[in-house]
């Protein structure tokens, strides 16, 4: 699968796209700003304002992001603002034309939000206030075109993650069952409590863990309480730091 983060400069996409790729099973990261960087070092001599105005960078990014696929068998998550739509058509059209299932997630907030968490950030300040305005005129396309529209202003990265998880749910399934196989043991687990079901679980674990009733010792182990860590949703709702790109 391809999740493609789309939305304005500054709204949180690659830093939601991190985030997200430690929760889905098989996740990877890729860059569509590598192509055009890659276009920009050796087109010098044929200059544009935004490497996405070279007509080949959709198709280079579509190619990209197919093969990569197809070696790697894993699903790709793809952070990139797009804010004209032939240009996005020029990448996804190509990927489902190969068999690839693509998911678009619009990452949104009000103006005044993407204001000052631009103006609060030294990366590219002038260029991503200056594109405000085209976000605002291209918001109806994209959401109309987004299978999962999110309201960023009150999240943080790995709530968004999660949120987006949700609406992937042969993703969250995969996601939970990883989760009671002990196959996420490496620290990612805080930020997968979107799983299905983890909710459910407290209730048993704080029962377990309460001396007073011993009759409740069997409990634990119809609700997979040895081998699920204590709580995994608490810890990210504690997180507040919001990434701006």
């Amino acid at each position: 699968m391809i999740i493609w983060l789309n939305g304005t400069f500054g709204v949180g996409k690659t830093s939601t796209a991190d985030r997200l790729a430690a929760l889905i099973p098989d996740g990877r990261v890729f860059d569509p700003e590598t192509v055009g960087a890659m276009l920009r070092a050796n087109l010098a001599d044929r200059p544009v304002s935004d490497f996405q105005d070279w007509p080949a960078w959709p198709p280079l990014v579509a190619t990209a992001l197919i093969e990569i696929t197809r070696m790697t068998g894993q699903n790709v998550i793809a952070p990139q603002t797009v804010l004209k739509r032939e240009h996005l058509d020029q990448v996804l059209v190509p990927l489902r034309v190969a068999g690839l299932e693509v998911f678009q997630v619009l990452l949104d907030a009000d103006e005044a939000v993407l204001r000052s968490r631009i103006e609060g950030s030294d990366e590219a300040m002038a260029w991503r206030l200056d594109h405000l305005d085209e976000y605002k005129a291209a918001r109806s396309w994209m959401a109309e075109m987004a299978d999962l529209v999110v309201d960023t202003v009150a999240s943080t990265p790995p709530q968004i993650a999660r949120r987006i998880l949700a609406g992937l749910p042969d993703l969250r399934a995969k996601a939970g069952a990883a989760r009671a196989d002990g196959g996420k043991s490496d620290g990612q687990k805080p930020d997968g409590g979107a799983g299905p079901g983890p909710r459910a679980k407290p209730e048993a674990a704080a029962k377990a863990d309460t001396p007073a009733k011993p009759d409740a010792a069997a409990k634990p182990d119809a609700a997979a309480g040895p081998d699920t860590p204590a709580k995994p949703d608490a810890a990210p709702q504690r997180e507040t730091a919001l990434a701006d790109k």
